[in-house]
């Protein structure tokens, strides 16, 4: 017999794992690269893995803090750093955002114009 007060499962779509994977294996390999001390090529890759959103998580966050809180720590290189790959993480996650605002406005204007077509 089947228990009817157990919750029952949902299984995530694809979509939603890479939604939710994508930031999170970027951060994996950024803090990995931080680890390794920074290997010349994975530090290129790891820019243009969060591209766009890495530079937007950068104008938007980092520069106006290290303006308000005149810190030029962040300019300077030093050890190990947990901010670099929460940094790139940040723009992974930017990247999704962005993904998901576009299909949802995709899909609103899609809907509004199927709408106008049927009066």
């Amino acid at each position: 017999m089947s228990n009817p007060a157990t919750p029952t499962t949902r299984s995530w779509s694809k979509a939603r794992l890479v939604a939710v994977g994508y930031p999170a294996l970027t951060l994996a390999v950024a803090l990995a690269n931080e680890i390794a001390g920074h290997p010349s090529r994975l530090d290129t890759t790891m820019t243009l893995i969060s591209f766009p959103g890495a530079v937007l998580v950068l104008i938007a966050l980092v520069y106006p803090l290290a303006l308000l809180l005149g810190d030029s720590s962040g300019t300077e290189e030093t050890g190990f750093s947990i901010l670099t790959p929460l940094f790139h993480g940040a723009g992974a996650l930017v990247n999704v955002l962005i993904v998901w605002g576009v299909i949802t406005l995709v899909r609103h204007f899609g809907k509004k114009a199927h709408d106008s077509r049927g009066r």
